[in-house]
């Protein structure tokens, strides 16, 4: 067994005895955006914590774009995330997160208030990687992805969780038999999101799920 798998293993441990806790929070969360006005667009997803969670998960950067479906730059913003060109910069590398100003207006409010910022760049650690501001062009951002990854010399580190998991269905299992089956599912959703439905480990994860 590798050194990360067993780090992994002494994580999920502990894991297992805060799962009830957890499994509530997400379903918790993700109940809140179904009430949300913007929709997924892209790799971007509605929601400031279901981004720190994916973060969390995937071990990458979080680019956190600020709008409303009532905004006149909408349009614009939605085209430019479905972009090849920012598709590209955020593969394998950054979290797209869409917070809607309408419901969330206390997010990053002193920043948004003193610099009028659209988007914002942070590490999994909280540190401020980089900013663009409200109005923004699709290729200032481009730019500005780039220049981030450019600027980094390691590659993001995925939780010991998402690392097990590629190795292994083994958590599914665990979590089932403990009778976590919902949390089970949202490890293996996150896992599809990164990796893809066509990964054998996916695959795996999903064939051990309840039906």
């Amino acid at each position: 067994m590798s050194r990360k798998v067993k780090r992994g293993t002494a994580f999920f441990l502990l894991l297992g005895t805060l799962g009830g806790a957890l499994a509530y929070l997400v379903l918790s969360r993700e109940g809140a955006g179904a009430a949300q006005a913007l929709g997924d667009v892209g790799l971007f997803r509605v929601g400031s914590q279901a981004g720190e969670e994916r973060a969390g998960f995937s071990g990458r950067a979080m680019v956190q774009v600020m709008t409303s479906d009532q905004s006149p730059d909408w349009p614009a913003i939605s085209a430019c995330l479905q972009s090849a060109e920012v598709g590209a910069q955020m593969a394998d590398y950054f979290v797209g997160v869409l917070v809607d100003e309408a419901l969330e207006p206390a997010f990053e409010a002193a920043l948004r208030a003193e610099n009028s910022l659209g988007v914002i760049v942070r590490g999994l650690n909280g540190a401020f990687l980089g900013w663009l501001p409200v109005g923004f062009r699709c290729e200032d951002l481009v730019l500005l992805l780039g220049a981030i990854r450019q600027a980094t010399t390691s590659a993001p580190e995925k939780s010991p969780i998402y690392v097990w998991l590629l190795e292994s269905p083994a958590p599914v299992d665990d979590l089932v038999r403990k009778g976590q089956a919902d949390l089970a599912a949202r490890y293996v959703d996150l896992l599809a999101e990164f990796e893809g439905e066509s990964s054998p480990a996916v695959q795996a994860a999903e064939a051990r799920l309840p039906r």
